[in-house]
């Protein structure tokens, strides 16, 4: 079970928490919450939507990569609702922004055809396992 922060506003939250479950989630709706639970908590990764506290993503991928134990977490953008930010060349950018900015990854659950929210939780257990890979051991 990792410990997951989720970034996003309640609609988008229950799809994700739908997609996460199992896994330990601490949720903020703002930056501001956001970076309080950063620093309170360790977190395996950092998943937040693409209208996330009125389309604040960048400044909290920003955030989360302006400290080095932040750094460290991979950071996933994500668009769980296909009607959202339909625009191809919007969305490519926030891709390639998101890529530019840091992020380990951007999900996009249209890009999933047969069980868009298991194939989307297939991607990010494929991070976290990335992710615990590089983690170095302690004694």
């Amino acid at each position: 079970m990792a410990k997951i922060l989720v970034a996003a506003s309640p609609e988008p939250r229950a799809i994700v928490e739908r997609v996460l479950a199992g896994h330990e989630l601490s949720c903020a709706e703002t930056v501001g919450q956001a970076e309080q639970f950063l620093r309170e908590r360790a977190f395996d990764l950092i998943l937040c939507t693409i209208v996330f506290d009125e389309s604040k993503l960048f400044d909290l991928l920003r955030l989360a990569k302006s400290r080095p134990e932040w750094g460290r977490i991979p950071f996933v953008a994500a668009r769980v609702r296909p009607n959202i930010l339909r625009s191809p060349s919007a969305l490519k950018s926030a891709a390639f922004t998101c890529g530019a900015l840091g992020a380990a990854a951007f999900l996009d659950i249209a890009d999933y055809q047969v069980d868009p929210e298991r194939e989307m939780r297939d991607a990010i257990e494929g991070l976290l396992a990335g992710h615990r890979e590089e983690k170095p051991e302690h004694d």
